[in-house]
């Protein structure tokens, strides 16, 4: 692995970025699949719970054969992606409330049809850390020059749990790179 850049992080404000918290989970990719997927599971349980079945008759109390799997599978679709959903917003959290401002440098990008990833390593505290982050796809950001391949970035790293960083070029409407 090639050496990169070893400055003592500084402690930086995410204000100074223009980050939120509601900015960061609107961009990533797993929040808001997680979101749907909590969303459009609960509408079917909260209306099968509470009306007895989609609105179609009113008047039903007990469960069917043919209503159980839905609301198994509902049930299990929100135990799945309600935490991940927390997860998420608490992995954001974390990172703007104990932000340290670190060196790195884009290992490479993938670009499906819903996603832009960037795979980089960054440098905290003497040690390389390999991390991705994925937004929904984003073509201003993807025409960024400062997002290719061996470009040099800066992330913002939780100092408490430093496995946990995000690119700030990819999170911003501007370049801090360079």
């Amino acid at each position: 692995m090639r050496s990169g850049p070893r400055s003592l992080p500084r402690q930086i404000y995410s204000q100074q970025h223009d980050l939120t918290l509601l900015g960061l989970l609107l961009l990533d990719l797993p929040t808001i699949v997680s979101l749907l997927l909590l969303l459009g599971s609960l509408i079917p349980v909260a209306l099968i719970l509470t009306l007895g079945y989609l609105p179609v008759y009113f008047g039903r109390i007990v469960f069917t054969r043919a209503e159980m799997p839905l609301l198994l599978l509902a049930g299990f679709v929100v135990l799945l992606a309600g935490p991940a959903f927390l997860w998420r917003v608490n992995h954001f959290r974390r990172i703007l409330r104990f932000t340290v401002l670190v060196p790195g440098q884009i290992r490479r990008l993938s670009i499906t049809a819903f996603e832009f990833r960037v795979d980089y390593v960054y440098w905290f505290q003497q040690r390389a850390y390999n991390n991705h982050n994925a937004i929904r796809r984003n073509h201003r950001r993807e025409r960024r020059a400062s997002l290719r391949p061996g470009q040099p970035i800066i992330s913002l790293v939780d100092k408490f749990q430093p496995e946990a960083s995000i690119v700030l070029d990819l999170y911003t409407d501007k370049n801090h790179s360079n």
